[in-house]
């Protein structure tokens, strides 16, 4: 139910699409606000409060404040499903928990620049991505913030029968972890949200954060023994 709740409210901030469009989740966006992308964040509390955190936390404000990016936002759920690993792996070595300034700053930016890229991308400037015809439609291959390869693509999908005509979902995959192969597709749930310097995908809740269940764990290890 908490998926549905996100999918209705952010549907709802967003503009109303003309009857011809489909809907994929809470449907294609026509959301255009006045106001940064880290602005934006700040006004959705209940979704991306330690999300705006962690963007603080890892030197990041002023990016996702100023410059002209595509922003791929994982929730709170995403966050929170992260550090409870962290914490289960703490529990069972007797150690206290760990609060989100308590882990580094550059753990944070690590994972999280992997999240932002260069310039806008809107669901029409994706290419598609069919993963059982890689060699027609392999979406494309991106560098995010701070040199992190990653796949974008869209999904088509078939409609009563038509091949092709139905929802389109963006997608993002992580081609360069062993533990999440390529066609592991980590899906958007709200597309094209436009604040004034930066399109924002928001990410499903099942998404893990850092594109690999276990590998934000594995770095935190690496600094806090």
């Amino acid at each position: 139910m908490r998926k549905l709740a996100l999918l209705i409210a952010l549907g709802a901030i967003g503009m109303a699409a003309c009857k011809k469009d489909y809907y994929e989740d809470s449907g294609l966006q026509r959301g255009v606000y006045d106001m940064s992308g880290y602005d934006w964040l700040k006004t959705n509390p209940m979704y991306f409060d330690s999300l705006v955190t962690i963007i603080r936390l890892a030197g990041l404000e002023n990016v996702v404040k100023d410059s002209t990016i595509t922003f791929f936002a994982p929730t709170d759920l995403a966050i929170k499903e992260a550090m409870d690993i962290v914490h289960e792996w703490r529990y069972n070595e007797f150690k206290d928990t760990l609060k989100l300034e308590e882990v580094p700053a550059e753990v944070w930016r690590k994972y999280l620049s992997r999240y932002i890229f260069k310039e806008k991308y809107l669901l029409k400037d994706i290419p598609r991505l069919a993963p059982s015809l890689p060699d027609l439609f392999p979406g494309m291959n991106m560098e995010s913030w701070e040199g992190y390869i990653l796949n974008l693509g869209v999904l088509y999908s078939d409609y009563n029968g038509t091949k092709d005509v139905g929802p389109r979902t963006v997608v993002i995959c992580d081609i360069g972890s062993l533990d999440n192969p390529f066609y592991e597709v980590n899906r958007v749930a709200t597309s094209d949200l436009q604040p004034r310097n930066c399109v924002i995908h928001v990410l499903n809740s099942d998404h893990s954060f850092g594109f690999s269940r276990f590998g934000f764990l594995n770095t935190v290890k690496e600094y806090i023994p």
